[in-house]
């Protein structure tokens, strides 16, 4: 079946600027992982070009390590996500990047998995106010504050992390949230466990 993408005048070029801007590592990601070329550089055609701008909704990007890889190599930052705002399912796993600051205009995503990479901070998913699933495990993250406002969270691991308080949850995530894997953290005390599980009626489980 031929998919018809109708496009307003310029936005061919513009797509094809944004590709010629792209870092290296970010073509190789997309000719492999989405398009299935290789890890190649060569531009896509126009049609597989624009409905990446325009209509996917979902990717994933996992690393040689990853249980089941579709890249032969690491990305280092998530830049080659940008302006691809109309996603809602995004999994990028098995990666050495260490922010998501390049995420912070991606309010549409519903589903975000970002485990085993080299995350150090929440920041950049502040207003991912449909956000359901988050899964930040096995990361170096200290912090969970970013999520205070994500009242539409159902389920979070973030186990294997850095984190000394379960800092970000309140009473407005309890309608929603069903669970969270928070353990281990090797740093985080009993007491605090508790006081999440007796104060916000959140039950703290292992991942």
């Amino acid at each position: 079946m031929n998919i018809i993408i109708k496009t307003k005048p310029g936005e061919v070029q513009r797509a094809q600027k944004w590709w010629d801007d792209l870092e290296m590592q970010w073509k190789f990601a997309y000719n492999e992982a989405v398009f299935g070329k290789g890890p190649v550089i060569e531009p896509p055609r126009e049609d597989e070009l624009m409905l990446l701008l325009i209509q996917v909704d979902t990717l994933r990007f996992a690393g040689p390590m990853a249980i089941n890889p579709n890249l032969s190599f690491e990305l280092d930052n998530l830049s080659g996500l940008v302006p691809l705002y109309q996603l809602r399912y995004l999994s990028v796993s098995n990666m050495k990047f260490t922010s998501l600051e390049p995420l912070k205009r991606h309010v549409n995503l519903e589903h975000l998995f970002v485990y085993e990479n080299k995350l150090t901070s929440l920041h950049g998913i502040e207003k991912m106010v449909k956000l359901k699933d988050l899964y930040c495990q096995s990361n170096q993250i200290k912090s969970l504050a970013p999520i205070k406002k994500l009242y539409q969270l159902e389920t979070i691991y973030a186990n294997g992390n850095q984190l000394e308080q379960i800092d970000g949850l309140n009473k407005k995530h309890k309608a929603q949230l069903k669970n969270l894997y928070i353990l281990p953290n090797d740093q985080l005390r009993d007491e605090e466990i508790l006081r999440v599980q007796n104060e916000l009626r959140i039950i703290c489980k292992k991942g």
